[in-house]
């Protein structure tokens, strides 16, 4: 008996892998005179039985490996078909790219896809919870936005923020985990900025230590597990929980005029209606959300980088004017964010997608998704001349001007470059004015699995203060 149920279960177990093995061959129809790009199985993807476990495997431990396996065997165009998600095509050259991005929002949303990133899709509490209604809050988000960072005041900010920095500095010892204290700085830069300092002195500290702990959820493995019964036990769900209480609790005491924030807020519509309570909620997490969890790590990477490279360590340390010290900071933030972008960018198709690329008519049915992969483009020896692996911040005054695309376009595009670039690189300049630094750790192997991910491990670096009365500049290390 227990042989025949050995059998038995085999056999179901086989019947369903090879169920699985027809549907992700299964053709995708397409109206008559155009045809669908291949659906990419490459490696262990197109083993049947197994094919199921490997492409799972590659989405969640290394998405970008899996794209990049597939552009060798099927060029710039594929689609990649995963179970309980719409099969996504990638569309890889610099035309596509072009074409994606302007694509309008209510053709190709992003609605659809944040709602699976779990605190802005569904952990924090909103109105509604469909996609479309996320999509209109998204809209409506970056609008936000784009009105609070208009060119005249983020030029001021670096006269903000040294301030800042220097109080914080002032704290750190003489040995110091640069992973613990250099994201504090930036978050702080940008809380005060969006929030206003009334409401950052209340409660700025436990904003920063929430966000820090939900933005390791962008990560791909952990966005998995956050839809299995585990995610109870991940720490960036029971911060998402708190930050939902803190800010439910606190916010109720502030008017509109304590905040910058809060006062675009209440000024903002949608469909001619202002927000909800529940939606005010969200949309003040969704901007500190955008504000803080990115330009936190790409500061650390940015100093990494410029600690690391010789040539630009040395030249950066040389450099007694701060103005120029701070351009060259500047390229050097572009520099590491052109080499660790967000490497893949997807749109959800609420309408068909065609397009002609050497004579063929393509069509992308309404209900897939299409994917542009920044990370490629950044790296491609036809778009980035110069050794394009290499870290070479000087490459942004070469002429003709390099074209990255570090920040997207078109309607969900970024609209916070410059403001970045000027936050994270007067960061590193005070940083770098104040000190002479020594690390003492290896820094970490970096881990991008879409985002670019903070550390795992420690960074100690050994902090000898400058000699800011000399002008013999920094002193050699």
């Amino acid at each position: 008996m227990t042989a025949y149920k050995s059998l038995a279960a085999f056999g179901v177990v086989g019947a369903a892998a090879f169920a699985h093995w027809r549907w992700s061959k299964k053709p995708i129809r397409t109206p008559e005179g155009t045809v669908h790009p291949p659906l990419a199985a490459a490696g262990l993807d197109g083993v049947p039985g197994i094919g199921l476990l490997a492409r799972l495997h590659s989405l969640i431990t290394d998405p970008i490996g899996l794209i990049e396996r597939n552009a060798r065997v099927h060029g710039d165009m594929f689609t990649l078909r995963a179970p309980m998600i719409y099969d996504i095509t990638f569309l890889l050259d610099r035309d596509a790219y072009a074409m994606v991005m302007n694509l309008p929002a209510d053709h190709a949303a992003i609605g659809p896809v944040l709602s699976r990133v779990p605190t802005v899709g569904y952990w924090f509490p909103r109105s509604r919870r469909d996609p479309e209604s996320l999509q209109q809050l998204v809209v409506a988000g970056r609008r936000l936005m784009a009105e609070m960072l208009p060119q005249h005041k983020v030029r001021t900010l670096p006269n903000r923020i040294t301030g800042i920095t220097t109080r914080h500095m002032s704290e750190w010892g003489p040995t110091t985990d640069m992973t613990e204290v250099l994201h504090l700085v930036v978050y702080e830069v940008v809380g005060r900025y969006f929030m206003g300092d009334t409401i950052w002195t209340a409660i700025g500290d436990e904003l920063s230590r929430l966000y820090r702990t939900i933005a390791d959820g962008v990560d791909v493995m952990r966005a998995a597990l956050s839809i299995t019964p585990l995610h109870q036990f991940m720490p960036e769900y029971r911060a998402t929980t708190q930050l939902f209480q803190l800010l439910r609790s606190e916010l109720s005491g502030f008017r509109s005029a304590d905040s910058p924030l809060l006062g675009a807020i209440d000024r903002l519509r949608i469909d001619g209606e202002p927000l909800d309570e529940a939606d005010i909620l969200w949309m003040f997490m969704y901007v500190l959300w955008n504000a803080m969890a990115y330009p936190g790590t790409y500061a650390y990477w940015s100093l990494v980088d410029v600690l690391t490279t010789p040539g630009v360590r040395n030249r950066v340390t040389e450099l007694d004017d701060r103005a120029a010290r701070q351009e060259v900071l500047g390229r050097c933030v572009l520099e590491t964010i052109r080499l660790n972008p967000v490497s893949t960018l997807v749109r959800y198709l609420y309408k068909p997608l065609e397009f002609t690329r050497n004579g063929t008519i393509y069509h992308i049915p309404a209900g897939q998704a299409v994917g542009v992969f920044p990370r490629g483009l950044n790296r491609d020896q036809r778009y980035v001349p110069d050794a394009p692996e290499s870290y070479d911040p000087d490459r942004f005054v070469r002429v003709p001007a390099l074209r990255t695309t570090s920040f997207g376009r078109g309607p969900f595009g970024c609209i916070a470059q410059d403001f970045s670039k000027i936050v994270l690189s007067s960061v590193l300049n005070d940083v770098l004015t104040r000190f002479d630094i020594v690390l003492l750790d290896q820094p970490a192997n970096r881990r991008c699995r879409v985002h670019q991910n903070y550390p795992d491990t420690p960074l100690t670096v050994r902090l000898m203060p400058r000699d800011l009365g000399s002008s013999a500049g920094f002193r050699p290390l």
